[in-house]
């Protein structure tokens, strides 16, 4: 096996910790999508226990399916109520969305030190504007924010995404 001759910014367990966030945020989302009546499934893969990863494409986690309008999901979770995503993802996420012709909804899930969800919100690519940071994260990734009045997370307000605004998103 290589050497490597540098210092990697996230060890494999700094890494694999920020996806219980992730799960949590998973876990809430799929409940809600329930509650809402929305069916969903599966999108991307789950890489975090892969021997090698390398950053790369990154993949929405599920399809959305309302009255045969679909999107593409992302789950976030956050311990604070910034709605930042790695410049990365995002730029995957647009590959995406304009591959399949879909909107792209990042669903952010902001728990509080004892894992209490305490605010939902999300922000739908080419709808919501994001700013590209100038300042770099703490593990050296650029990063994208979006605006502090993204929409609160619930059944009213992703219906009235699939009634107001879905059409203008597709080609």
């Amino acid at each position: 096996m290589k050497n490597l001759d540098f210092q990697p910014e996230k060890t494999t367990r700094k890494f694999r910790s920020n996806y219980k966030l992730h799960d949590m945020a998973e876990f809430h989302g799929k409940n809600l999508l329930v509650q809402f009546g929305f069916d969903f499934q599966a999108f991307g893969e789950d890489r975090r226990y892969e021997k090698v990863w390398e950053k790369g494409e990154d993949k929405p986690d599920a399809l959305i399916n309302f009255n045969g309008k679909k999107l593409l999901l992302d789950w976030k979770g956050k311990h604070k109520s910034k709605w930042i995503v790695n410049e990365r993802a995002v730029r995957s996420y647009e590959k995406w969305s304009a591959e399949l012709n879909l909107p792209l909804m990042i669903a952010f899930f902001v728990f509080n030190s004892e894992n209490k969800l305490i605010d939902r919100r999300f922000a739908v690519l080419n709808l919501h504007q994001y700013n590209v940071r100038t300042q770099r994260e703490w593990d050296k990734n650029k990063t994208v924010v979006f605006p502090d009045d993204i929409p609160f997370f619930n059944g009213a307000n992703i219906m009235k995404f699939f009634k107001e605004d879905y059409s203008r998103l597709i080609r």
